[in-house]
């Protein structure tokens, strides 16, 4: 056989058991975890390939997680952006990972009657493309609350949830951005004046503290007076992280807010 076939035949065969492999990891994961669960039921959406082509670097599958008891109203909305080390890792890794330090723990652990949707991103957020993202969930998901969506994130997630609400505030009733330093003094604030936000870090995450802060200052600055600030004592960048994601008080303050109430 002529070698440089014989390649061409041998690669498309490779990725076929390589993805079989993936898909395989990925159910098991998604069934370890469901299995645990007890609040809610956790599933993996893949965008249709149409949007797709829309969503920039937004990885092709993302998590959502339902509550297991749900009424005929309309639910809430939590969006959770992942930090740094999610862009290289594979969908079986940041789902086993989002269930014990991410948005899905976070969902199980406050067992409200909410969805859950974390995206996930091959580089920094794009808050175009996740406002893309936004507009098909609510197409998808006509149980969904529009004015009751919430958006969180630490590390590259406090970066993406800052970015996304000084782009489009009139999306979100709450939000909290965390252990991040990309606040500028540049910032249009006078957009936020209304969005309620709670800003957490770790008290020993030396290079986000300040930034945090300062992030807080300026927004009660401008007038808003729902503004909270929470520095866990002892805990450093990761430990801040796993302290975001199991703060069930945070959860139930976004759940007071509603965009009825800034209208």
């Amino acid at each position: 056989m002529n070698p440089k076939l014989k390649n061409l035949i041998f690669v498309p065969i490779s990725l076929f058991f390589l993805m079989a492999f993936q898909t395989k990891d990925i159910q098991k994961t998604l069934d370890d975890i469901n299995a645990r669960f007890k609040n809610v039921d956790v599933s993996v959406i893949n965008w249709p390939e149409d949007l797709q082509k829309n969503l920039g670097k937004l990885k092709a599958s993302a998590f959502v997680a339902l509550p297991r008891n749900q009424s005929a109203k309309k639910i809430p909305l939590l969006i959770t952006l992942h930090g740094g080390g999610g862009k290289t890792w594979s969908l079986a890794e940041q789902l086993s990972r989002s269930a014990k330090v991410k948005g899905l723990s976070l969902v199980e652990l406050a067992g409200k009657e909410l969805m859950l949707v974390e995206p996930n991103s091959f580089d920094k957020w794009d808050p175009k493309t996740l406002d893309i993202m936004l507009d098909y969930i609510l197409e998808e998901y006509p149980q969904v609350d529009s004015n009751r969506i919430y958006v969180m994130g630490h590390s590259m997630g406090g970066s993406g949830t800052w970015a996304w609400i000084l782009n489009s505030p009139e999306r979100f009733a709450a939000a909290s951005a965390s252990g991040f330093r990309s606040v500028k003094d540049t910032d249009d604030i006078s957009k936020l004046t209304n969005m309620p936000m709670w800003g957490m870090v770790g008290a020993d995450d030396v290079k986000n503290v300040a930034p945090v802060k300062k992030m807080v200052n300026l927004l009660r600055s401008a007038g808003n007076t729902n503004v909270r600030y929470t520095a866990f004592e002892g805990a450093n960048h990761a430990q801040g992280n796993a302290k975001v994601f199991s703060s069930v008080e945070c959860i139930d303050w976004m759940l007071t807010f509603s965009l009825e109430d800034k209208n």
